[in-house]
């Protein structure tokens, strides 16, 4: 019989983000027989609402955390929230029994309490990073103590840089960028591109009309002022039928947009709604309105819905994948003219959106979670990856 191996997700973040699904989608991908999961969540109904909770052997706890502390991103009460995480972790793994591996979810820097465990018990560390991290010391350490680190392409930089942080701060490490390219080239660490599992295939856009589809959390920086600023130039024109969800962000220090607002009466608002497939299908041109995102969940789910997409021309991983008039409409970033332009384009032309709804599916099929999370899965079902060398080993 297969040994099952106890594995702990550790999920501190507060609200339903990209990062989240990405990372259940991935669980998912796992094997049934060899896994019990226990996962450590400050949103366990988001969890129990997850088909890999359905599929899989899985527990879930709930990490209570301070709305107040979590804010910080630094200094002592950076810390102070570090450790009322590390105690619940604490006594979770001593409850629990032998945990043989712990995925860490969001990042390292918010992840701390994982590596302050591991001085204290054994474990395996997979460490998911969906998006830059930031340029610290910790965060550096934290790098050089996972035993294995799966991250988005686009996160590459800043963690060399962390790493060059931590390793400039060892007495005894001469060439710090050498040393950082070799931890970064190791087996250790492995780069992914998200993927859709079967299950979570979007259904597909049969819309003829054009009608607008925004997604995303009210952070400022997902851009739906640009969006709406977009959309009020654009309808002195034409006027548009829109169809936009948000996600209200909790605990957070950073800006948020308002929502919902009055626009217009062909534009309906929803705030996290559970029938968001239903919603996109209904619509058929995508509006993505984030620059430089890590990697745009949401524009591959659209894509895979057979929708047109209008992106910015940022240089960020799907503006590398797709072509202007082929498969998706591009305009400048932050630039309200240029997108309400796009915007009219792509209401007035049915012919390039057809073109590009047509090319999206094509390559959205090359997205399948199956495919794109085998590295991460395989290391879950006990394949490892090969140690780094004891000559890099700095803690």
């Amino acid at each position: 019989m297969a040994k099952i191996n106890k594995t702990l997700v550790f999920d501190p973040i507060p609200f339903k983000g990209g990062s989240k699904i990405a990372t259940s989608d991935a669980l998912t991908c796992s094997s049934t027989q060899l896994h019990q999961f226990v996962v450590l969540s400050v949103t366990p109904d988001y969890w129990e609402s997850t088909d890999f909770y359905a599929k899989h052997d899985v527990s879930v706890i709930r990490l209570f955390h301070s709305g107040w502390l979590i804010k910080h991103h630094n200094g002592p009460l950076y810390w102070l929230n570090q450790l009322t995480l590390l105690v619940q972790l604490f006594f979770v793994l001593c409850l629990q029994g032998k945990i043989t591996k712990i995925v860490g979810a969001s990042g390292p820097g918010i992840d701390m309490p994982l590596y302050l465990a591991k001085r204290l018990f054994s474990f395996e560390l997979i460490q998911m990073i969906h998006g830059n991290v930031g340029c610290s010391r910790s965060i550096g350490y934290c790098l050089t103590n996972a035993d294995s680190v799966f991250y988005l392409p686009s996160a590459r930089p800043s963690m060399k840089t962390a790493l060059i942080t931590y390793l400039s701060s060892l007495n005894n490490i001469a060439d710090t960028e050498h040393i950082a390219e070799c931890y970064l080239k190791s087996a250790n660490y492995q780069s992914f591109v998200n993927g859709i599992p079967e299950h979570r295939w979007p259904t597909q856009s049969e819309q003829s009309l054009p009608i607008f589809f925004w997604s995303a959390s009210l952070l400022k920086w997902k851009g739906l002022d640009l969006f709406i600023q977009a959309a009020r130039i654009a309808s002195t024109f034409k006027p548009l039928a829109m169809n936009i969800c948000f996600i209200r962000p909790k605990q957070t220090c950073l800006p948020i947009s308002e929502a919902p607002i009055n626009l217009n009466r062909h534009t309906q608002w929803y705030d996290d709604p559970s029938n968001l497939d239903e919603i996109r299908a209904n619509s058929n041109i995508f509006v993505s309105t984030s620059v430089n995102e890590p990697f745009g969940l949401s524009i591959l789910e659209a894509l895979a819905a057979g929708m047109c997409v209008i992106l910015p021309q940022d240089g960020a991983f799907w503006d590398q994948q797709l072509e202007h008039n082929v498969n998706c409409i591009k305009y400048q970033p932050n630039d309200p003219e240029s997108l309400s332009n796009a915007l009219l384009l792509a209401a007035h032309d049915p012919l390039l959106c057809q073109l590009c709804q047509t090319h999206a599916l094509d390559i959205a099929k090359q997205f399948k979670a199956e495919y794109r999370y085998m590295k991460f899965a395989q290391c879950l079902n006990g394949a490892g990856v090969t140690h780094l060398v004891s000559s890099l080993d700095h803690s």
